[in-house]
């Protein structure tokens, strides 16, 4: 068991940070970087940010090589627990009361214990089993201050890795950042129960927690127990039964995400369980994605694209969806799509192995310089864990079995008449606003216009260094020109008049104009070397 202990102040723990690092081989003499295992091993060692930040990676395979990704799922994140004592003075501190007075009982031994959080059984008052779960003390304190380090680490650690500045990290440690409190908060987490029990709530065959409100702040909290098996053991159950919890898993996972924007993000073997009668009883809401509407709509189009093995349609919905940090080219990444789909697809999406296609088509996003959205990779992610707990339900039925009857009725709530309302609502807002901005933006332009104060700028990557040259070039040329233009000119007027004296006259031009024929040439040829001596 834990106690409690002091957090370190930030320069002991920047001292810890980098002292761990540096054991595990990161050094910045030389560039050199840790291995798979020695990452793996840094983030247990460094604990709760870092776990969290490791399992969050993990998932990008947009970002990290396959090795790295295949070690840092390995973290668990599973701690030692804290002194029942210790869970109790932070109940009574948070609820008014001691747990005895407050639970009909409280056991004192824990369901879990993991980095931020410890779980009791309790009883509630009214006879319902119940769990609680705790904040630990002293950890949203420490993950302050490594988020605060961490920051100051990525910008540092750009100027001796540059190539760290292709995938914004500054951007990703805010998402990080968002995401983490997100879970330190329980309230967020009760919230999350409530949003996925609304959305099921007319639904048969899903089991979920009810938060119980009055016992439940930012730092403790309290939600109706619910049991099951995890999905292996799901084996006895009759073949129908399978079936319909395999499909429930399947709905839970994407059905949200398609059609709200909201997805749990975690939803391994153990949040997970399977009820006798093939229900299912979902866990722990404290990691949950939200998708945009324009990512959701373009996601939900991405796997219709992947049902119809529409490699041109996947190609332009994932360029839109993770916007290029260089130019792409798109036939190439069309033929790499287009032989993604042959290898994992067969006529119909029964056979395709979603997890690890996924995970493939990240990589071809990350080869080709496409920025991937944190959210769109977590679902990744999320649709792949559904995978693993779908097939270990029905071997022989794998989540994209249940795919297609998901994707169907997707389309179908996007057709309908309330999908069409609401886009039309959004619509008529925007070109209401629009239509209030354009006359004040409009009499901006015309007044810039009449003062002549009106320019248009734009520029193409590359065009501009290669329209120097050429305008380079066109100068010299037109040098050129003028001076064999005024030769020839000389001569063909000493041809046809000839005043007297005429011939000393003639001598002294045609010498003029030959030096300064001369001194033109030289200066052609010397800017045109020096040109490629700028532009090798």
């Amino acid at each position: 068991m834990q106690t409690t202990e002091r957090a370190p102040t930030r320069a002991e723990r920047s001292r810890q940070i980098v002292a761990v690092l540096a054991k595990h081989g990161l050094a910045v003499a030389g560039n050199r970087t840790m291995g798979p295992v020695q990452a793996r091993e840094a983030c247990e060692e460094l604990g709760t940010t870092f776990i969290k930040l490791a399992q969050m990676m993990g998932a990008r395979a947009d970002l990290l090589p396959r090795a790295y990704r295949d070690e840092l799922t390995k973290l668990q994140d599973d701690v030692a627990p804290v002194d029942p004592a210790v869970i109790a003075a932070r109940i009574e501190d948070e609820l008014g009361a001691a747990p005895q007075e407050l639970f009909a009982a409280f056991d004192p031994m824990p369901l879990a214990s993991a980095s931020i959080g410890q779980v009791h059984a309790v009883q509630l008052l009214d006879g319902r089993a119940a769990v609680v779960k705790v904040r630990k003390p002293g950890v949203r304190e420490l993950v302050e201050r490594d988020l605060e380090i961490l920051t100051g680490l990525a910008k540092s650690a750009e100027h001796y890795w540059p190539r760290l500045g292709e995938y914004d990290v500054e951007s990703m440690l805010e998402e990080f950042d968002d995401t983490l409190h997100e879970e330190l908060d329980f309230t967020r987490e009760a919230r999350n129960v409530a949003v996925f029990g609304e959305y099921f709530s007319a639904e048969q065959g899903f089991w979920l927690p009810e938060a119980i409100g009055e016992l439940t702040t930012a730092k403790v909290l309290t939600m109706t127990r619910i049991d099951g098996v995890r999905a292996e053991e799901a084996t006895g159950l009759t073949a129908r039964r399978r079936t319909s919890a395999a499909q429930r898993v399947a709905r839970f996972v994407l059905e949200p995400a398609l059609t709200r924007g909201i997805f749990h993000a975690d939803p391994h073997g153990g949040n997970v369980l399977v009820r006798k009668d093939g229900t299912i009883a979902v866990l722990d809401f404290g990691m949950v994605g939200r998708l945009s509407d324009e990512l959701r709509r373009g996601v939900a189009d991405m796997f219709m694209a992947m049902h119809r093995r529409d490699a041109a349609r996947l190609t332009d919905r994932l360029i839109q969806l993770a916007p290029p940090l260089r130019p792409v080219d798109r036939s190439a990444l069309t033929h790499k799509f287009d032989r993604l789909l042959d290898r994992y697809m067969g006529d119909t999406l029964e056979r395709i192995e979603i997890g690890v296609a996924l995970s493939e088509m990240l990589e071809i996003v990350r080869d080709y310089g496409l920025r991937s959205p944190a959210s769109l990779a977590l679902l990744f992610k999320a649709v792949a864990l559904a995978d693993g707990i779908v097939t270990a339900i029905t071997p022989d039925q794998p989540l994209t079995h249940y795919l297609e009857p998901i994707a169907r009725k997707v389309a179908t709530s996007r057709l309908s008449l309330d999908d069409w309302a609401e886009r039309a609502r959004e619509s008529a807002m925007d070109a209401a606003e629009l239509s209030i901005d354009l006359p004040r933006h409009a009499d901006r332009v015309l007044s810039d216009l009449e003062r002549g104060n009106l320019r248009v700028w734009a520029r193409i990557e590359d065009l501009e260094p290669m329209l120097l040259r050429f305008e380079r070039l066109v100068e010299r040329a037109n040098a050129t020109m003028i001076a064999a233009a005024c030769v020839v000119g000389m001569t063909v007027l000493f041809s046809v008049y000839r005043p007297a004296g005429w011939q000393v006259a003639a001598g002294w031009l045609f010498w003029i104009a030959f030096a300064i024929a001369v001194i033109v040439g030289i200066r052609t040829a010397l800017g045109t070397i020096a040109s490629r001596r700028r532009d090798p």
